[in-house]
């Protein structure tokens, strides 16, 4: 154990360095390319030993294969390693070339939700380039901001997020309590918030996701049940040649989630529209993330 301290602070103190390098190439490499660099890299990524290939080895035993589907190791890499270069690539660029890679629809969904002035839970999930989401949101004239949570490396940790509020996004760090999240909604903004990973340290309920029962965050469905906040889902992919599609759902009627356990039939209904997502295009949602891995008292982890 001792043995391996100075190879961690080694590690400790390369990690921000080694960001900025990764950012500054994306910032100079041509759009065009950044697709073929991401098909080169996926497959040596893929091969890499270690706990991300492990996961995704338990997940297709358990998941993937039982619901016939067809994900790549290497093509999940490949969709991973490009939507991170292209909003590294994109955060630089003018709004017009912005625009330029991102279709939008939907639109009319997201004005109408905060037209009636209480803000907005946006619903998504770890999809594609989901970081280009709140620019493109901006882009359309509405505030936006995203829960986060910080990374163990504090300086690293920082200047990603800075990267994250460059256009104007706020940033809610996750640990910052309920008061933070509900100021930023009272001023009418579009809160983005991600819940198709297994969260440490937030309230959470199991719902169905993919054919099993999956530890899901269930803040969001509460807050909007009890303060009446208008919740919608959205999600970006990657088309065939290159360009985005950002897809803005129709809000939720709340109406139909009375009662003491609505908020989990919400939660529900809201991972199963993003199963239907991951179902429609599975190599894009990140598989490497044990979403299975706390289980049920009367279910096995899965190994």
């Amino acid at each position: 154990m001792t043995s391996r301290l100075p190879f961690r602070r080694f590690r400790h103190l390369m990690l921000l360095p080694l960001a900025k390098f990764f950012v500054f190439l994306g910032r100079i490499i041509p759009g065009k390319l950044i697709w073929y660099i991401a098909c080169l890299l996926g497959p040596v990524s893929s091969l890499i030993p270690g706990r991300s290939r492990r996961i995704f080895k338990i997940n297709e035993k358990h998941i993937i294969r039982p619901s016939g589907l067809k994900v790549r190791l290497s093509r999940v890499y490949r969709y991973i390693i490009s939507g991170m270069i292209d909003f590294i690539n994109l955060n630089y660029r003018s709004d017009d070339d912005f625009l330029e890679a991102i279709e939008i629809r939907g639109e009319e969904h997201m004005e109408a939700a905060l037209s009636l002035g209480r803000g907005v839970i946006a619903i998504t999930a770890h999809y594609s380039a989901w970081e280009l989401i709140p620019r493109a949101i901006l882009l359309l004239g509405h505030k936006v901001g995203i829960v986060t949570r910080e990374l163990s490396h504090r300086d690293t940790s920082d200047y990603f997020n800075g990267l994250r509020a460059r256009h104007g996004t706020e940033l809610i760090d996750r640990g910052s309590g309920i008061t933070r999240l509900m100021r930023v909604l009272r001023d009418n903004t579009a809160v983005g918030i991600l819940i198709d990973q297994d969260t440490m340290g937030v309230e959470s309920d199991f719902v169905d996701f993919m054919g099993l029962p999956a530890r899901t965050p269930v803040g969001p469905s509460q807050l909007a049940l009890r303060f009446g906040i208008p919740v919608l889902t959205l999600h970006i992919s990657r088309g065939k040649y290159g360009k985005y599609s950002l897809v803005i759902d129709k809000p939720l009627d709340l109406s139909e989630y009375e009662g003491d356990k609505g908020y989990i039939k919400l939660t529900a209904d809201l991972t199963g529209r993003i199963e239907e997502w991951v179902r429609e295009d599975p190599e894009q949602w990140v598989w490497i993330h044990e979403r299975w891995a706390r289980r049920p008292d009367w279910a096995p982890g899965l190994r």
